[in-house]
């Protein structure tokens, strides 16, 4: 009876031990999934935002390369010395035409500076064309003008927050103004599509102020940010987010990327957000 007793003991040891094991090594297991996941999941976000990061840097790129080549040339030189801008529109509307056929561009906008930080005319709005200053929200012209040396940035004007390319006019020393070549993240948005993924591009709210030439849809302003997205679609997953840094959340079945967007001034005045379904 007492060797049963002992037995049954043992027994029940055994199978205590079996299950404390099995606990431990199924959380084990469990744990190193999770962190596998976890891993695979920050290297897939990584790629994307190598690829957002390229994308931009490429963009930026071919605006500065096109406001440069204008800058250089002599009719540019000419209308700003002698503010007369007839012959500029002519020759610019030539250029534009040629970077768009490049297949570079979906399409370019291009702005005069004067050397007074006003809008000499911008390309796409002729008709509107009333020498509005520009000093008190673009601080890349500021630096463009106080350095003359060109410069890229994401910066919001009239015309909503945009990638720009700007360059200084000089001729002899003498600092004439600028010229701007412009685009909006179409290009960018387009890419992440044929991905299989949808990039939104927020402005923050409180810069609504600036873009003064835009009428923006109800949908797209949200109660932080403003969606610069074209194409209207249902954008209240967005609503009451804050985007700071740069992370990504977890929804039901997609992951949110965001990271911020910052000006010439390392200010954050957006988010990229992705919405990625993995």
């Amino acid at each position: 009876m007492e060797l049963k007793m002992i037995f049954n003991r043992n027994f029940v040891f055994l199978l205590f031990f079996i299950a404390i094991s099995s606990f431990f090594l199924f959380w084990a297991f469990n744990s190193y999934m999770i962190y596998e996941q976890k891993s695979a999941n920050e290297d897939i976000m990584d790629m994307y935002l190598e690829n957002l990061t390229k994308e931009i840097r490429k963009n930026k790129e071919l605006v500065l390369t096109s406001a440069v080549l204008l800058s250089k040339n002599s009719d540019i030189k000419r209308c700003l010395k002698t503010n007369n801008k007839k012959e500029c529109v002519k020759y610019l509307q030539k250029s534009k035409q040629s970077l768009v056929n490049t297949s570079l561009f979906k399409d370019v906008k291009i702005h005069l500076h004067k050397k007074n930080l006003q809008s000499f005319f911008r390309l796409w709005d002729l008709n509107n064309s009333k020498n509005d200053s520009l000093k008190e929200f673009r601080d890349c012209l500021k630096i463009v003008k106080n350095e003359k040396i060109p410069k890229a940035c994401i910066e919001i004007g009239r015309f909503s927050m945009l990638i720009r390319g700007i360059s200084p006019v000089v001729e002899n020393g003498e600092y004439l103004g600028s010229i701007e070549a412009i685009t909006d993240f179409s290009s960018i948005i387009e890419h992440f599509k044929d991905l299989g993924i949808k990039l939104y591009v927020l402005m923050d709210k409180k810069y609504i102020s600036i873009p003064t030439k835009i009428e923006f849809k109800k949908e797209q302003i949200l109660k932080n940010y403003v969606v610069l997205n074209n194409k209207l679609e249902d954008f209240s997953f967005l609503d009451n987010q804050e985007f700071k840094y740069t992370a990504y959340v977890k929804r039901s079945n997609y992951y949110l990327l965001y990271t911020p967007i910052y000006n010439i001034n390392k200010e954050q005045i957006g988010t990229y957000v992705l919405k990625i379904y993995i």
